[in-house]
């Protein structure tokens, strides 16, 4: 069954975007599984503690081993299974992101850590498709401070939301096939629109 990401940088849009096509998918009859990086797996949510609460900013391999720890309990523990029971997986986030956090900008060239990582963690529990939420980190920061979920990550005070929007974009480039650079500057209607006739080839 189809596996779909979606990704963005804080205040994108991300969740509300992935309820949105799970609703959809689920008014077409589809069985679908809702999950979320890095909170996904019991793992997850201890992990995420690390990665905000910490009074020490981590390096960034420090950061990309500890997500993909929790990474590696996410796929086994909900992913692979729901993909072999024959249901869609719609993630908030997955290993994008931490190409987009973690890699791109760095000082030094992390992505061969990066691959041989996700080839042992993720193997071939990779996304049919990745939509990319491509928002101004302007327009992104006005809408963090208005958020109806509750206060953020506290570690969004750290970001460079502005290097994290061009790795995004460099993801997409990387992978055209895979990856959908979707505008995300729009109604919420707009872009479930846009996502969906992106999405809806794979049923």
């Amino acid at each position: 069954m189809p596996f779909v990401s979606i990704e963005g940088i804080d205040g994108s849009g991300k969740s509300v975007q992935v309820k949105r096509l799970v609703e959809r998918l689920r008014a077409e009859g589809r069985s679908v599984v809702q999950t979320k990086e890095p909170n996904g797996g019991w793992l997850g949510k201890e992990i995420r503690a690390i990665l905000t609460q910490g009074d020490r900013q981590l390096e960034r391999v420090e950061e990309l081993l500890l997500v993909n720890a929790a990474r590696y309990d996410h796929v086994q523990s909900v992913i692979r299974p729901a993909l072999v029971r024959g249901n869609w997986v719609v993630s908030d986030r997955y290993f994008d992101s931490t190409y987009a956090l973690q890699v791109f900008g760095a000082a030094e060239d992390l992505r061969p850590l990066l691959d041989a990582v996700l080839h042992a963690v993720v193997g071939d529990a990779r996304p049919h498709a990745t939509i990319i939420l491509d928002l101004p980190p302007d327009r992104a920061a006005a809408r963090r401070t208005i958020r109806k979920d509750g206060p953020g990550d506290p570690a969004e005070d750290r970001r460079n939301f502005v290097q994290i929007a061009d790795g995004f974009r460099s993801a997409a480039a990387n992978d055209p096939g895979r990856c959908h650079l979707v505008n995300a500057d729009r109604t919420e209607e707009e872009v479930a629109a846009d996502i969906w006739s992106r999405i809806a080839t794979l049923l």
